[in-house]
């Protein structure tokens, strides 16, 4: 089969990339996946991927190894790719939000010393960003509820909420 789909690469014949999918898309996922570590981001790399194996399918060399091996280097650097992107960072970083309110939600409930030490860590950030952190976190607010009453915009109160999460992480 691995013939057959470098020839049709080789080709440029439309059954190429539908073939690469069928035969090695799992495959190519599960290594994408290990490097992004994001199931809806690593499908989108891997579109990414079977656009690049169709567009250079003709570059593909036999005699430097199987096709898997070339398709699985093309994927991992593709993934390795993505992970560079600002958009991938910025994804991380929301994703790690959770784990900081979480942390909040369990001190408020668990000591008051905790919830103290808490207070002190909030109030080491500058005046707006306490204010948004306080308004999101523990105040209940949505953040276009926060825009809204505070008259600035949607990105900057995200912004601003996820510079306040970094500094707070960097100091615990």
């Amino acid at each position: 089969m691995e013939d057959k789909i470098a020839y049709l690469l080789a080709d440029k014949d439309k059954q190429a990339v539908s073939l690469v999918f069928e035969h090695y898309g799992s495959l190519l996922l599960n290594i994408i996946n290990r490097v992004v570590q994001d199931d809806a981001m690593s499908e989108d790399v891997l579109q990414t991927v079977l656009l690049k194996i169709w567009e250079n399918g003709i570059n593909f060399d036999a005699s430097k190894g199987t096709l898997f091996t070339w398709l699985a280097r093309i994927s991992r650097n593709a993934a390795i790719d993505k992970t560079r992107t600002k958009d991938f960072r910025l994804t991380q970083e929301s994703k790690q939000t959770p784990e900081v309110v979480n942390m909040a939600e369990e001190v408020l409930v668990e000591d008051e010393a905790e919830k103290i030490y808490l207070k002190q860590l909030i109030s080491s950030l500058p005046a707006d960003h306490q204010q948004l952190i306080n308004m999101s976190f523990f105040e209940g607010y949505t953040h276009k509820e926060i825009c809204e009453q505070l008259k600035i915009p949607l990105g900057t109160v995200k912004t601003r909420i996820r510079l306040a999460i970094k500094q707070l992480r960097s100091i615990i």
